[in-house]
């Protein structure tokens, strides 16, 4: 709080003389005061929510050029925004955008919750636990069950973790390999996924910075699925992992851990005690990916009219309200929960479960309408328009997405958030490179999207303050130290090959669909090359 307040006196006197200036060189700088008072708190002090808070307060400061009462009255507009209330002179309009992403990501939760407590999402484990009849079988059984937890990075870290300990001792594969393959299949599968905890986030975060650039004929839902193929870091993890797992090839401190792993003695594998059926998790998920998808187009089929017929699904998808198809999704994967969690639980169970998925959230929410504030505050000084103006003759559109890339990953390292990272950079660089295109489906526009994602991805996987990072080590029985060791050169590498071989050339044009197979070339040249195998002496 003190470096705040030292940094706002200090910033005053600069408002002050700007605002009765006409000096537009001296007053652009300015507007980037918030996201940069932002981004070095959030590295220097690894606080993202005291850094937002304080990005949005400097915000509010520039907005009103220095003006005490302004600045207050400017905060408090933004922080209306956060919720959907806007404000125009005496008008003002109500939003139920954010709200509905909220409400999304807290059923989601919630409904987590239940199927964890009834044995659920363990039940759906152990139904692929007989695939594992060697270490190389242990591996991919891990890898696939992080596939099929893809709706929440939490619920995968804790569940998978755990669940597949045993299966790990038994054929000698160590937790440290383990942890990773729940590391790597937590973050990168859940911001795939179309239906997660991560989807209404993200799409609102771009829907926001579209309105901030004033661009039309896109949305944040169009903007997700072009991005897709741009997601270099996660697809190339996902690569990576089942590589690694399915050759049983090493390097690094992981090498040494796995070799460990197999000479130590094996505990007996332990009897399963799942008291759930795995038709508790797969149905309410069913449903809800049904239900939302199953909204989306007939939302998007009604909003074209009769242009529908000969729209892409691209398109369809992309004239749907995205934000009440996964409302209407994840109420009912709610409901369908709760009555089939009642079959293996109490109801006290059952909504402690509830209750107990829902508060997982609860960090995540804050930051959540903390970013929406401070969108709201750069928006208002207009650091986009300015940013891209500075550094339009400076550097080229192409070099966009490598940037970005670089620098979502080195924030999200620092301060341990993925969506702390997103929420600082897509309201800077998504508006940039709408700004340097005028096309919004241009392949710098979907690869800069990618960047940021893929990028807050990487951050988040490798950070030792990471949520998910912690999690991973503890849901998997392992050292964070350990953890961290371990994975962190299988992810630098990934991370090189993401930066150099797909959003750098991406950004001069090259198609992702020839990128991602020359990525996964890639790796599985390191992983034959660098990689050696592990002795098996499980007997």
């Amino acid at each position: 709080m003190r470096t705040l307040t030292c940094g706002v006196l200090l910033l005053w006197p600069g408002l002050a003389l700007a605002s009765g200036s006409d000096d537009a060189g001296l007053w652009g700088p300015l507007s980037l005061a918030a996201p940069i008072t932002a981004l070095v708190l959030a590295l220097a002090t690894r606080k993202v929510v005291v850094s937002l808070v304080a990005g949005s307060v400097v915000g509010a400061v520039v907005a009103a050029k220095g003006d005490p009462i302004g600045a207050v009255l400017g905060l408090m507009r933004f922080v209306g925004a956060s919720i959907g209330v806007s404000v125009e002179g005496d008008q003002w309009s109500w939003s139920w955008d954010h709200v509905t992403i909220s409400t999304f990501a807290l059923l989601v939760a919630a409904m987590v919750g239940v199927i964890g407590r009834a044995g659920g999402t363990r039940a759906l484990v152990a139904r692929v636990e007989p695939l594992a009849r060697s270490p190389r079988g242990a591996g991919i059984v891990g890898w696939l069950s992080g596939c099929i937890i893809f709706f929440d990075d939490y619920a995968n870290c804790l569940v998978v973790g755990s669940a597949m300990g045993p299966v790990f001792d038994r054929f000698g594969v160590s937790r440290a390999k383990l942890s990773y393959v729940v590391d790597a299949t937590a973050a990168p599968v859940a911001s795939l996924a179309v239906v997660s905890t991560w989807v209404g986030y993200e799409i609102g975060l771009m829907d926001d910075a579209i309105a901030s650039a004033g661009v039309v004929g896109t949305s944040g839902l169009d903007l997700f699925l072009s991005s897709l193929p741009h997601r270099f870091y996660s697809w190339f993890t996902l690569a990576f992992v089942f590589l690694s797992v399915a050759t049983c090839r090493e390097f690094g401190p992981m090498y040494a851990a796995e070799v460990t792993a197999r000479a130590a003695a094996r505990r007996p594998a332990e009897a399963s005690t799942v008291a759930g059926f795995a038709s508790t998790a797969v149905v309410p998920i069913g449903a809800m990916l049904a239900v939302t998808i199953g909204a989306l187009v007939l939302q998007g089929r009604a909003a074209l009219g009769e242009a529908a017929a000969d729209a892409s699904i691209a398109e369809i998808l992309g004239g749907a309200d995205p934000y009440r198809a996964m409302l209407y999704g994840s109420v009912v994967g709610m409901v369908l929960a709760v009555a089939l969690a009642l079959r293996s639980v109490s109801s006290a169970d059952t909504l402690e479960g509830a209750m107990g998925g829902a508060k997982s959230v609860g960090s995540a929410l804050v930051v959540l309408y903390l970013a929406w504030t401070l969108g709201a505050a750069i928006g208002a000084t207009d650091a986009a328009t300015w940013l891209a103006s500075a550094l339009g003759s400076g550097v080229p559109a192409s070099a966009i997405p490598f940037v970005t890339f670089v620098l979502a990953a080195l924030t999200s390292f620092a301060t341990g958030t993925s969506w702390g990272t997103m929420a600082m950079l897509f309201p800077l660089a998504l508006p940039l490179a709408l700004g340097m295109t005028p096309d919004p489906h241009d392949p710098v526009v979907s690869s800069t999207v990618g960047a940021i994602l893929a990028g807050s991805c990487l951050g988040d996987h490798a950070s030792p303050i990471s949520d998910t990072t912690v999690l991973s080590a503890l849901g998997s029985g392992v050292d964070l130290t350990t953890h961290v060791r371990t994975q962190l050169p299988y992810v630098l590498v990934v991370g090189l090959v993401s930066a150099f071989i797909g959003h750098l050339p991406a950004g001069l044009g090259v198609s992702p669909w020839l990128l991602l197979p020359a990525g996964v070339v890639c790796m599985i040249a390191v992983v034959f090359v660098v990689g050696r195998p592990v002795p098996d002496t499980a007997p």
